[in-house]
Parts: structure tokens; sequence; C-alpha cells
């Protein structure tokens, strides 16, 4: 499984996070984590062209 593979499943288990915890700050906080994760997952495969 490659670095981008793995970020982006990282993604959406943050996602899946914010979307099951009840508490505001902590949804918004795996949402966040969850955009710099794509974010992420995006800047290592454009690395790699």
């Amino acid at each position: 499984m490659n670095l981008t593979a793995v970020l982006h499943a990282g993604f959406g288990v943050s996602v899946l996070a914010g979307i099951l915890v009840s508490d505001t700050t902590l949804r918004i906080a795996a949402f966040a984590l969850g955009v710099v994760l794509f974010v992420a997952g995006i800047a290592v495969s454009r690395r790699g062209d």
C-alpha cells in the first residue's frame, strides 16, 4: 500500500469519525484532520510525477 493510499484512507476514517461523534469540537477537529490528510495525499501523489 503506497503512502497516497494510506493518507486517503486516513481521510476516510477521519471523516467517518467526524460523522459519528456528537461533540462539536471533536467533529470539527476530525473534519479538519481529514482535510489535512486529503491534501497531503494529493501533494504526495503530485510529488511522484
